[in-house]
Formats: structure tokens, C-alpha cells, sequence
């Protein structure tokens, strides 16, 4: 066992607070901790800001896709019950016809680590937008969200497909909103059980390749998942989770039910960012119905602490073994995400993002160190903040980046790799789409002759150069983000794989 920095508690209190302030989260919780002893475990600011109530161990938190593990530990205890293998085809218990009847199939293991071959879609989008409807500060933004995917041409949608995302973006702001209304609401109803999320993804997506060979973030896998656990313990998903999880691990506080978070005295409320860019109540929780799998638990730094310690003890080894590689350096096992090359460390992680939330879990098994960040705004740096505590117990600069390439050619983009012109087949210069509307990007070149990428929706623009010819850094503020150039057999771009797939246009 490493011995840690003297003031490391007073020093990870100073950084996470920092991150609080800086960005703007009305509250946010942190825990680190050893295998016995809890190096820092406190609240910053506030659970509910207008009523001055504070953060503590206990607050109920959104963790969004940390669900995601929980999913896969599930499935493993399933597996030990003799209920399934992960060797299964998902077609043994979902009505997929056309997906993969064409090639080698698509087995559990392969949904649990975003390696099946489905693209991102607008399923997600469409499942919580009712939820959103009376929001005052959510319910326009995520109306706008929504038309995107209406667009036609575009996943699902009848049409040509656009050819660029200024074509996307004039296209959805020709829907009205009571149209745009009433057809999410018809494709939430479409897609909202399992049974009709098979069914719509079978008609209307193409495979971005073989099950195995390609990483692609997918929120319906882990929520079909959810499906294949009820079917074989025959139970709501939500009662397996807790029944095989959250009880033998003592996650007493941790729960799928809002109505039953929403009762409870210690209980985040959420914000999120308005038109202006402050930070505002913005009280409706995101639903999706019964697709819960994908990120709809709650719990506190208290009950994620006993989680994180179990996978650190190997309660569920096989969840952090590399399964896909899923960027430079980095893999994807069965909901967790791994990195190996990180100063001779290895972190096993995974953050969660939905209106309201931030949140970030992980451990360093070198350092014996675990780590769980909640906060009740988006766009909080968890999974970076993750990382500043790292560094902290390891005695690394707090600002040492998990992703930090140098540029292949440090001059203007015209003299680096893949410098041709927009449009050419060699080039990364262009717009690409995924199914989700903020999984998006342009790539282009700024008066001054620098690459650059307007990345998600709404979009931010960001500085960006060429690792190599087929590798572009991102350079989000306090991070860099890794977008690998996907080609085809003739050298052809045809995507971008960051995070998600995005088809280039």
C-alpha cells in the first residue's frame, strides 16, 4: 500500500470544492477511501440550493450510466444461478429478425460492453421527453433536443438523408411544436417495453459492424439487458437489481423508484442551465419508463462507497476485464471502463450524465484507492475531477491529464495529416451524425488555417489538431477528448468513433 501525501484530505477537499464553484453545481458529493479506512467523505454546497439544505453522505443522488454496472453485475449473478450465459444470442430472448441474421450474432457479453454493433439512436431522447413536458427550465430545450431526431433522413425518419447538420438543424426547425409533440409522444409509445424497442431498432437501424470488432456507446443495449434480467428471474428489473445487488451489499438508500426518492427528507433536486446560462431549479427528474438499465438508479456517496469497495475486493472481476478497446489506451469491459497506461496505475471508472446529474465512480487497484463523485447539475467535470484525485493520492500534478497526445504536426492544419480538402475521400474535414442529436460533430478549418470541432448539441466549439492520420484531440476546456477517424476498405472516411459512432454525412 502507497503511502499518500501528507494533507492528501485537505487537498482532495480543496479540489473538489474548487470544481463545485468553478462549475457552477449548486452541490456535489465526494468520497475517497481505502479498503478500511475513509480518507474524505463530505458534501459541498447545497442538495437544495433555495432552501440552504446541505450535501451529505446520505443525499439521494441521480448516478445516471454508473447504472450501467449494475446491469452487468446482475447478469453475473444470474449466471451464477444458472439463468444465463453471457455466451447467449440476445435474439434467445429478444424478437430480433434482420439485425444479424446476416453474419455471426450478437450475444449478451457483447451488449453489456457496447460492442454489438448497434448504433446510438434517439430511443432515450424520446423516452424522457415527457417527463420533461412542464419543466420550466427543461421543457423547451428538450423539445429542441427532440425535433432533431424528427428530422427527415435521419435515423428512423423517411427522407434523404442530410447531407449536412445545418441541413439537420433547418430540417427540425421546420417541425412544429405541437406536431413534434405529438409524434415523440407516438414513438416514445412505440418504443417505451421491450418487446418495441427490438422491434423498431430491427426495422430501422444497419449495424456499424460485426458483434465484437467496434465500441460504440449504446444506452438501448444496457436497457434491452434490462429486459433479458426480467425475463429469466421473473421480475421487474428494478426488483432483480435490488434483490441480487443493492440488499447483499447493504445499498440500503439506493433505489429505481422517483416517487420513492422524492419522499426522502435527504434527496437531491436537480438544476440545470436556462436559455441565459445560469443555473436554475429545474425540478423533473428524467424518466424513461420501464428502460431502466441504462442509468436510472439513485444512491449516495455512503452506498456507492460499499459498491466501489466490493469491486475493488474482486466481487466482480470479470466486469472490469478489458472486453473492447474503446479509445487510445483506454478498453470497456461488462459496464465498466478501464485504463492501464496511466503512470504505471490503472483506473477502473465509469461517469453518468443526465439533466441533473453528474457522477463518477472508480478505483485504482495499485493505490487500493476507491473514489465516488455526485453532483445535481450536468456538465460538472466528475470523471475529470475522478482523475485530479488520482493524481492527488499518487503524488502526480493535480492537472495530469488521462488523455494528453501531442500534436502529430504542430503547424496549422493545413500541414498535418489528412490535409486535403473538404470532401475529398481521405479527408476528416466534414459533419458527422449520430442517432442520439447531441452525438454530433463538425470538423473544419478556421480563418486562421487551425482545425477546429463544433462537438454535441448545442454545439461547442473547440480547438482540435491531428494526433495522426487517423486520430483527432479534442480540446475541451480541462480535458482532451480522443475522436478516432474510421475508414473503409478504400481509405474512405466514414465516421468518427468518440464516444459514440457518428456516421460522417
Amino acid at each position: 500500500m502507497p503511502v499518500f501525501p501528507t494533507g492528501l484530505a485537505s487537498t482532495l477537499a480543496e479540489v473538489a470544492d474548487s470544481v463545485r464553484s468553478e462549475s457552477g453545481s449548486p452541490g456535489l458529493g465526494i468520497s475517497v477511501f481505502t479498503a478500511t479506512d475513509v480518507i474524505l467523505e463530505r458534501g459541498f454546497g447545497h442538495r437544495d440550493r433555495e432552501a440552504a439544505l446541505p450535501v451529505t453522505p446520505e443525499t439521494v443522488f441521480g448516478v445516471a450510466s454508473i447504472t450501467k454496472s449494475f446491469t452487468a453485475l446482475t447478469a453475473l449473478r444470474l449466471r451464477e444461478r444458472g439463468l444465463l450465459s453471457l455466451e447467449d444470442e440476445v435474439g434467445r430472448y429478444l424478437p430480433f429478425a434482420r439485425l444479424w441474421s446476416d453474419g455471426p450474432p450478437a450475444r449478451l457479453h457483447h451488449f453489456l460492453s457496447h460492442a454489438s454493433g448497434l448504433p446510438a439512436t434517439p430511443t432515450m431522447t424520446w423516452l424522457r421527453a415527457a417527463s420533461q413536458a412542464g419543466d420550466p427550465v427543461a421543457a423547451a430545450p428538450t423539445l429542441a433536443e427532440a425535433k432533431l431526431t424528427l428530422a427527415p433522413g435521419v435515423v428512423g425518419m423517411p427522407g434523404r438523408p442530410p447531407r449536412s447538420l445545418a441541413d439537420v438543424d433547418a430540417l427540425a426547425a421546420a417541425v412544429s411544436d405541437h406536431e413534434a409533440r405529438t409524434r415523440i409522444a407516438a414513438l416514445a409509445a412505440q418504443v417505451g417495453s421491450f418487446a418495441g424497442m427490438t422491434a423498431w431498432l430491427d426495422a430501422h437501424v444497419v449495424p456499424l459492424a460485426t458483434p465484437g470488432e467496434l465500441y460504440s456507446y449504446s444506452n438501448d443495449a444496457f436497457c434491452l439487458v434490462g429486459g433479458v434480467i426480467e425475463r429469466v428471474a421473473g421480475a421487474p428489473y428494478a426488483r432483480v437489481v435490488e434483490r441480487e445487488v443493492l440488499t447483499p451489499l447493504g445499498m440500503r438508500r439506493s433505489r429505481f423508484d422517483l416517487e420513492g426518492v422524492l419522499a426522502d427528507p435527504d434527496h437531491a433536486t436537480v438544476y440545470a442551465r436556462d436559455a441565459g446560462g445560469a443555473v436554475a431549479r429545474s425540478p423533473a427528474w428524467q424518466t424513461t419508463g420501464i428502460m431502466q438499465g441504462g442509468g436510472m438508479l439513485k444512491s449516495t456517496l455512503v452506498d456507492l462507497r460499499a459498491y466501489v469497495r466490493h469491486l475493488m475486493a474482486g466481487g466482480a472481476r470479470e466486469l472490469a476485464e478489458p472486453r473492447v478497446a474503446s479509445g487510445p489506451g483506454a478498453t470497456y469491459g461488462l459496464g465498466l471502463a478501464r485504463r492501464d497506461d496511466y503512470h504505471g496505475l490503472t483506473i477502473v471508472s465509469h461517469g453518468g450524465s443526465l439533466k441533473g446529474v453528474s457522477s463518477a465512480i472508480g478505483y485504482s487497484p495499485q493505490l487500493g484507492v476507491g473514489i465516488v463523485i455526485l453532483s445535481n447539475l450536468d456538465g460538472v467535470p466528475a470523471e475529470q475531477l475522478l482523475v485530479s484525485v488520482v493524481n492527488a493520492c499518487a503524488g502526480l500534478p493535480l492537472d495530469t491529464l488521462a488523455y494528453d497526445p501531442a500534436p502529430h504536426d504542430p503547424a496549422p492544419y493545413a500541414g498535418s495529416p489528412g490535409a486535403t480538402a473538404a470532401g475529398e475521400p481521405g479527408s476528416v474535414l466534414g459533419d458527422y451524425l449520430s442517432g442520439e442529436p447531441y452525438g454530433r460533430m463538425r470538423l473544419y478549418v478556421s480563418e486562421a488555417g487551425e482545425l477546429r470541432a463544433a462537438a454535441g448539441w448545442p454545439p461547442l466549439d473547440v480547438p482540435a489538431f491531428m494526433v495522426g492520420p487517423d486520430e483527432v484531440a479534442l480540446g475541451y476546456p480541462a480535458r482532451k477528448a480522443a475522436a478516432r477517424v474510421l475508414r473503409d476498405g478504400g481509405s474512405k472516411v466514414w465516421g468518427l468513433q468518440s464516444g459514440r459512432v457518428m456516421r460522417r454525412l
